[in-house]
């Protein structure tokens, strides 16, 4: 990956297979914290903060690219991301039972998403 690129992640099969990562502890919202904190820092999403399936907001784990520079649509994304997050969690808790298996889909979907920046 672009050394100008960095992944923002809290699975620790991401941080041990790529550099230039920060790595978090907690869960997926406290990912999507962590970048909403950095857009602000200037900053600008180059994935999706958001999986595509409903059964990943489950995932503990989340693993996102960002560049820098600013960004207003990473903004407002960033922004309606960890709405749409908690009201789809609601009352819902993370599946840790299923932890190791969130890693591997997170590190598989992170290489797909890499592979098609790359191209």
């Amino acid at each position: 990956m672009k050394t100008d690129k960095l992944i923002v992640t809290n699975n620790s099969l991401v941080a041990d297979s790529y550099e230039n990562t920060v790595d978090l502890e907690g869960d997926f919202l406290d990912v999507l914290k962590k970048v909403r904190d950095m857009v602000y820092e200037n900053y600008s999403l180059v994935s999706h903060p958001l999986p595509a399936s409903i059964r990943m907001f489950y995932s503990p784990v989340r693993s996102v690219i960002m560049k820098p520079g600013f960004s207003q649509n990473s903004v407002d994304l960033i922004e309606e991301c960890i709405e749409k997050y908690e009201l789809t969690m609601g009352i819902r808790k993370p599946d840790y039972r299923n932890l190791d298996d969130y890693k591997v889909l997170d590190l598989s979907l992170l290489g797909q998403a890499i592979k098609e920046i790359c191209e």
